[in-house]
């Protein structure tokens, strides 16, 4: 409730429409007023030198003096914002120096700070008052409050004045007093009122000040670890309130990788980093999840790859790699949903390649969940959450994706590196009913977005591969066998039904057909544990599993018969 109020206050003052120069429209009927104002204001005297140093001292006696009378320091607040307004009104920027800009924001900050606090004190009092049914005090009561929500938006009218008159001249000074100011006030808690007064500082300076700003900010957060974990994070927390007021505008490239870079260390802590970066994790994380949502094309590529390159080490703990792979995912599916007519990315290819090939599981689970971000641009993936058959004559809304020559021009460079990475991943992770479904969702989805005969020949070699892998390795126990062997016939069902190969059909359906008679175990559905029947074959007969000329000839068989339709039609 006190915080709405407190919003509020701020609100109505942001609201005041104001052409550029900050000088409202005058209204109809007021123009000799306005004009005989204009004339007088001309006519002041500027002050001097020994004036201003006058008022100076005033101020720091009204403002930054503790006091305990609590009715005094609010008529000291008063006086403070009329001297703050002769200084403003009365005097050039050229008669300002930096220890008085210091004092003067110092000072706006003192009183805008007393306002809001007599608010909120206030308020609770009359939420106290009617609680207790006290009525006869309750109408004063009330009219103080609106007294005070009338001198906290004078005193913010106040400080966007003083703004606007010492930037751009004192913008750094005037950044490093308000810091100092929350810092020895111990008020980074205080989110909206920080960063309100920051993002009001911030709008009012070029985009090479505000960038630089921001990198002050995150400077004082990392210094801040050292010393109390606690308030690195409530500036963090501030630093993002401000960001996220202006759409996350203020980036480039260099804050984007020090914002990563940072959240790269609190998942790898070391003895050799300068700061404690560890409490900073899920703040880090909520801003870089936040600013992608505004980032660019490019802006999502240029975080893809960094994170993927850090990736590579492999110094993340598992743990923590799930919120790291997490973001990454969150990331990629951002760029896909900008970038959706593009071609497939080469330039993180064999990243993601190198990542799905990696000895640790979820370095490689990782791999090809990214990979499917990438390449799922028909909204496919979920269509194949676990090995299946497809059935000739079903349907089962899959979309064929209409691709562009330069993708199937990247799969056939890396179609031999792709071919040993899946074979190599399905032997070392495929006991792992999870990853083995990943890597399926990865090789049929090459299917499905580049649908022609040069992908569907590619799949069936390596399901034979993986075929060979599971009847001939030592390693493989036969649970994982029969897991592989369901996954390779589904792939080869998948081959038929997206290329209407109606002789390869027929033998695709033989094998399945026998399998369903005398050994089901080596069909889909995956399972955890298999149970076997009396009659159910466990040895290795030729006659359950695919040949490899018989696969072949099914292959030739349809895209011999497609190319000649093809020829037709161009006759």
């Amino acid at each position: 409730m006190i915080e709405k109020h407190i919003r509020k206050v701020f609100a109505q003052e942001s609201a005041t429409p104001r052409p550029v120069g900050g000088k409202r429209e005058p209204v109809e009927g007021t123009r000799n007023i306005c004009d005989c104002r204009r004339f007088f204001k001309k006519n002041r005297k500027e002050l001097k030198a020994t004036q201003i140093e006058i008022l100076k001292n005033e101020l720091t006696e009204c403002c930054l003096t503790h006091i305990q009378d609590s009715y005094r320091v609010h008529l000291n607040r008063l006086r403070g914002l009329e001297i703050l307004d002769q200084l403003i009104t009365l005097s050039t920027i050229d008669k300002i120096y930096s220890e008085l800009a210091v004092h003067m924001i110092w000072a706006c900050l003192s009183c805008v700070h007393h306002f809001l606090l007599r608010i909120k004190s206030e308020t609770g009092l009359i939420q106290w008052l009617r609680r207790q049914k006290v009525t006869s005090s309750n109408v004063n009561r009330t009219s103080d409050v609106l007294n005070f929500r009338r001198q906290a938006r004078r005193s913010i009218k106040i400080y966007d004045k003083l703004l606007l008159f010492l930037t751009p001249s004192y913008y750094t000074t005037a950044l490093n007093a308000i810091i100092t100011f929350y810092e020895e006030a111990n008020i980074w808690d205080i989110e909206y009122f920080c960063s309100n007064l920051l993002q009001r500082l911030l709008i009012r300076s070029e985009e090479k000040n505000r960038i630089e700003s921001i990198h002050e900010i995150l400077s004082l957060v990392e210094n801040s670890t050292l010393t109390n974990s606690i308030v690195s994070r409530q500036i963090l927390q501030v630093l993002f309130a401000v960001e996220e007021s202006l759409n996350w505008s203020v980036m480039n490239d260099k804050l984007a990788d020090r914002f990563l870079e940072i959240y790269y260390r609190s998942l790898t802590p070391e003895n050799l980093h300068d700061y404690n970066y560890e409490s900073l994790e899920e703040g880090l994380e909520t801003c870089i999840r936040a600013m992608s949502m505004h980032f660019t094309e490019k802006q999502l590529m240029f975080m893809i790859k960094w994170m993927l390159k850090v990736t590579e080490m492999e110094k993340i703990s598992e743990d923590n790699l799930l919120n790291f792979g997490s973001l990454l995912e969150h990331i990629t599916v951002l760029y896909i949903s900008k970038a959706y007519k593009r071609p497939l990315l080469e330039q993180v290819f064999p990243q993601i390649v190198k990542l799905i090939g990696s000895n640790n599981l979820v370095y490689s689970l990782l791999g090809n969940r990214v990979l499917h971000d990438l390449i799922d641009r028909c909204n496919n993936k979920l269509k194949f959450n676990t090995p299946r058959l497809f059935f000739r004559n079903s349907h089962y809304n899959i979309v064929l994706n209409h691709y562009n020559t330069s993708d199937k021009l990247l799969f056939q460079r890396y179609r031999e590196l792709l071919h040993k990475t899946f074979v190599a991943a399905v032997i070392k992770h495929g006991i792992h009913k999870i990853h083995l479904e990943n890597i399926y969702v990865s090789i049929v989805l090459f299917l499905v977005e580049i649908p022609c005969g040069y992908t569907a020949a590619a799949a069936v070699c390596l399901a034979m591969s993986i075929q060979t892998a599971a009847l001939e390795s030592k390693h493989i126990e036969l649970t994982h066998a029969h897991r592989l062997h369901a996954t390779v016939v589904s792939i080869m069902s998948l081959v038929c039904y997206i290329h209407k190969a109606d002789v390869f059909y027929d033998y695709v359906n033989t094998i399945i057909q026998r399998r369903a008679n005398y050994a089901p175990h080596l069909n889909p559905p995956l399972k955890m544990h298999y149970k076997y029947a009396q009659h159910h074959i466990l040895w290795n007969k030729p006659e359950l599993f695919f040949e490899d000329w018989e696969a072949r000839y099914g292959l030739w068989k349809c895209f011999k018969e497609k190319h000649k339709d093809m020829i037709v039609a161009h006759v």
